[in-house]
């Protein structure tokens, strides 16, 4: 069976990973015809990760329960009790769970779950933590690693194995962000125990404080050089990579260089990257008071701002969110998510990158029977360039909010993108119906971490 990864929130747009596994029709990603594809979500502010199936009419998997500092009312919300599961990683058989706030708030763990802990999975079932969690210790073959750092939530795959983890480093509910942010290689199958390796990004010629977003902008299956949009600083760090399948952690983490740039500050949100296909990044910044600025940074960070980012048509529009990349060439075209003031999905494109187009076929969908209308967040686009996953969620206050987000399967017809036009001719509602006001275990609050998994299976 042949597993492929395409992930959004830190890796977006064409990245994906692929390894070679085996497995039949049973179990997490249990696949009985010739393809199946599936949706992993991040449920982030609900303590779980939730995995969908594209096909059929029945597309809930599986919960997975990440409340490994029980809070039974389901709100995570006092004292310290969110864990916070952030970045996902899929490598052969391993689920591996980036979780930001465990075993406290200062410190968060990569979690990595066997695919055997699922095989005799039920569809639709809630696995508890206590299947891989005594209270103390993790039971069953999973494994946590302790990553010893504050907000270690982002995740970059490799094909070797290791795993590129990307540090906030700052706390989240401050007014601002003064720390330096760190990438780190981690192994979690390194002999005698997981190997991490850190590099620190304050020692760049523009520090990097508050690393927020992150993709590959090379070879996504084997990057060599990442783009991070440092929120606490309003720049964009550009680090080269060594090859990582022959060197340990450590020291592949003391073989990265890299650069750093500035962009627009005061009152903006620097967040959200996707790569161009041209070994460089689209860099957004958002803010309330004006439109959104769109940058292209170089592979040697050089910047260049759009000499207008957005069309007149969309003057209203202020914040948005993830970006994945749907054409390279001379002309990209991306995909952005957008919220306030008119949620959507919007087209972006050109070399001078422009927002100039709205994605339709959308109308009503990110406002759920009997809810408020959600706002998209997470994007991530699947290996053949015409099926995209979509997270939505309360667009504001979504802590406090009744935990009615959504997860979207759309298919596109991009032929006339070049009009700056994209279509969704079919949407699913993968999380449609699902939601039930007294059982936590069904909240959605922030969906804003995605992967797609592809996998041939028995009957291929």
């Amino acid at each position: 069976m042949v597993d492929t990864v395409t992930s959004a929130s830190s890796t977006a747009a064409t990245e994906s990973e692929s390894e070679s596994a085996t497995g039949g029709g049973e179990g997490l990603f249990g696949c009985s015809g010739a393809m199946c594809t599936f949706v992993v979500v991040s449920q982030t502010l609900d303590d779980r990760v939730d995995v969908f199936g594209v096909e059929g009419d029945s597309h809930l998997r599986a919960r997975i329960s990440l409340d490994l500092k029980p809070d039974p009312s389901g709100l995570q919300v006092a004292g310290n009790l969110l864990d916070e599961p952030y970045g996902i990683d899929i490598h052969g058989d391993e689920l591996r769970v980036l979780i930001g706030h465990y075993p406290d708030t200062e410190r968060g763990s990569l979690l990595v779950l066997p695919e055997t802990l699922f095989t005799d999975l039920e569809a639709g079932s809630v696995v508890g933590t206590s299947e891989f969690f005594d209270g103390v210790d993790f039971v069953a073959g999973a494994r946590g690693v302790e990553l010893d750092r504050r907000e270690a939530i982002f995740a970059l795959s490799h094909s070797s194995g290791k795993m590129l983890v990307g540090v906030f480093a700052n706390d989240l509910r401050a007014s601002e962000w003064p720390n330096t942010s760190e990438l780190l290689i981690v192994d979690p199958t390194a002999l005698g125990g997981a190997e991490i390796g850190a590099f620190d990004l304050g020692g760049l010629d523009v520090p990097c404080q508050g690393a927020w977003g992150m993709v590959a902008v090379d070879d996504p299956k084997e990057p060599g050089r990442v783009a991070l949009a440092c929120d606490g600083s309003d720049s964009v760090a550009i680090l080269n990579l060594p090859d990582l399948s022959g060197m340990t952690a450590t020291d592949a983490a003391g073989a990265i260089s890299g650069c750093g740039v500035r962009l627009l500050d005061g009152g903006w949100t620097t967040r959200f990257l996707a790569p161009d296909g041209a070994g460089g990044a689209l860099a957004i910044q958002s803010q309330l008071v004006s439109g959104p600025r769109f940058w292209r940074i170089s592979g040697s960070c050089g910047a260049a701002p759009a000499s207008e980012s957005v069309a007149e048509d969309f003057g209203a529009l202020r914040v948005l969110s993830e970006a994945v990349l749907v054409e390279g060439g001379s002309e990209p075209t991306w995909l952005v998510a957008g919220g306030v003031p008119n949620s959507g999905i919007y087209v972006v494109r050109g070399a001078d990158p422009q927002l100039c187009g709205r994605v339709s076929g959308l109308d009503g969908a990110f406002t759920p029977a009997g809810g408020s209308a959600n706002a998209p967040y997470a994007l991530a686009l699947a290996d053949d360039g015409v099926h995209l996953a979509i997270g939505s969620g309360p667009p504001s206050n979504p802590e406090s909010a009744e935990g009615r987000g959504q997860v979207h399967w759309a298919t596109l017809d991009t032929s006339s993108s070049g009009e700056c036009k994209i279509v969704v001719t079919e949407l699913v509602e993968l999380s449609k119906e699902l939601f039930v006001d007294t059982d936590p275990n069904t909240w959605t609050r922030a969906p804003n971490v995605l992967k797609i998994v592809e996998r041939t299976g028995d009957g291929a």
